[in-house]
């Protein structure tokens, strides 16, 4: 049967596969204290989708076996259900076939030989526990030092590590991270944690060869640089829009006004932790943070999202026409027309997603623009954000908002797979015919 279908059909089913056992074992009385089937497939849903969304109290409706369970599925749904499948089968020593591993590369948009996917998992594997590893380090370290207990520490540290990376905002205290605002060790870490899993692998295994190779593809150039104008925008922005908002920014201290505009700035880019309330910032402020957060991260990473990589060939297209050029290009190589055409069906897509999302939750569950336009932004780009809409969605509202995650985390991927099949070529070609635009 598997072997009737396509990569990206197994790559939906698998996602979707994971999500129905995620909610299964959220549901188990070991897991949690009174969750319904709909918030546990929710949450599911948000977890293997590293979202982040939740209609619950998870520190207070997740057992400690609960939280672990959806530290797991985090961990899954960030490395790629086929990426941590495969993980698991080279350590139980299993044989791979070529089929699966042509499905492998797909899902990690290698363009290496099927061949050079397993080490290319195995750079994947190894750059993952290595970032998490410290940043657990760090945070436990740091928690341990507030009076946490040792094993609780560990804990703490774990789990916001795996979330952190994989660019789910969940979190397992109470009040959250608003006790942390200002605590520089804690921001800074996330924010590196967050940053590390935005990259995408391809670019994080790029550079942890570069001392070597001394070389940068295409691929990583398109990605640091955007990443890094959009890092610096979300910070300025967020700083310069709320300095003075009694009810964010307002009444605190330098230290924590800075703090709080540099992590701030980072986690829209699909994190989803917040030290601020997002229902009391300014209406400006939520517009720049929906863009970050339609924008997301970069392909085959713990994020989701449009990607910085559509927005970089958005840009390029767009000065190749100023400078009246017939193909787009950067750091002298060419980009590819299939690529550029991929691109703007995604731009496309993704808009009329939001758009049409955003619609149906305002006439099912009767919000105002902006609270459902940024919860949906948000799901698309599994970010985790929320004017505290959430908690409040009905059924119908929580399936929506389901949707739209798994639509966010695995459909761009699974369309642009789809695009880049091969058809039968069509051997005749129609005339051409100019029409007016703009």
């Amino acid at each position: 049967m598997l072997s009737r279908l396509s990569a990206p059909q197994i790559i939906v089913l698998a996602f979707a596969g994971a999500i129905a056992v995620g909610a299964v074992l959220l549901k188990l009385p070991a897991s949690s204290h009174g969750l319904s089937w709909l918030d546990a497939f929710f949450v599911s849903v948000s977890a293997v989708c590293v979202t982040g969304l939740s209609p619950v109290d998870i520190s207070q409706t997740l057992t400690t076996f609960g939280q672990v369970v959806l530290a797991g599925l985090v961990q899954v749904g960030g490395l790629g259900i086929m990426t941590a499948a495969t993980v698991g089968a080279l350590l139980a020593r299993s044989r791979l076939g070529f089929r699966y591993l042509l499905t492998i590369r797909e899902e990690l948009g290698s363009p290496d030989a099927p061949r050079n996917v397993l080490r290319l998992i195995g750079h994947v594997a190894l750059v993952t526990v290595l970032v998490e590893l410290a940043g657990a380090i760090v945070v436990a370290a740091r928690f341990a030092f507030d009076g946490v207990g040792g094993m609780s520490a560990v804990g703490y540290g774990v789990f916001h590590a795996v979330t952190a990376f994989c660019n789910a905002g969940f979190t397992n205290f109470r009040e959250g991270l608003y006790p942390y605002a200002g605590d520089w060790v804690i921001t800074l870490t996330f924010a590196v944690l967050i940053t590390a899993g935005g990259l995408g692998f391809p670019v994080l295994v790029n550079l942890y060869h570069y001392p070597k190779s001394r070389y940068l593809t295409l691929h990583s150039k398109l990605v640091l640089i955007p990443s890094a104008i959009l890092l610096i925008v979300g910070v300025a922005t967020f700083a310069a829009l709320e300095w003075n908002n009694p009810a964010s920014l307002g009444g605190e201290t330098l230290n924590t006004k800075l703090s709080q505009s540099v992590f701030q700035g980072v986690t829209p880019r699909t994190a989803g932790f917040q030290t601020v309330d997002y229902a009391a910032l300014r209406e400006p402020t939520l517009a720049v943070q929906a863009a970050l957060m339609f924008t997301g991260t970069a392909p085959v990473s713990t994020g989701g999202g449009m990607k910085v990589t559509t927005l970089a060939l958005t840009f390029l297209i767009l000065l190749s026409q100023v400078r009246g050029e017939e193909e787009a290009s950067a750091f002298g190589r060419r980009i590819p027309r299939k690529l550029i055409s991929e691109a703007l069906v995604l731009l496309f897509l993704a808009t009329m997603l939001v758009a049409g999302a955003s619609i149906m939750l305002m006439i099912s569950d009767g919000l105002p623009l902006l609270p459902a336009l940024f919860e949906v932004t948000s799901a698309f780009g599994t970010v985790g954000l929320s004017l505290n809409v959430t908690p409040e969605l009905s059924e119908f509202g929580k399936l929506l908002i389901s949707a739209v995650m798994f639509l966010g985390r695995v459909g761009t991927v699974t369309i642009l797979i789809a695009l880049a099949e091969r058809t039968s070529p069509r051997r005749y070609t129609y005339p051409e015919e100019d029409i007016a635009i703009g």
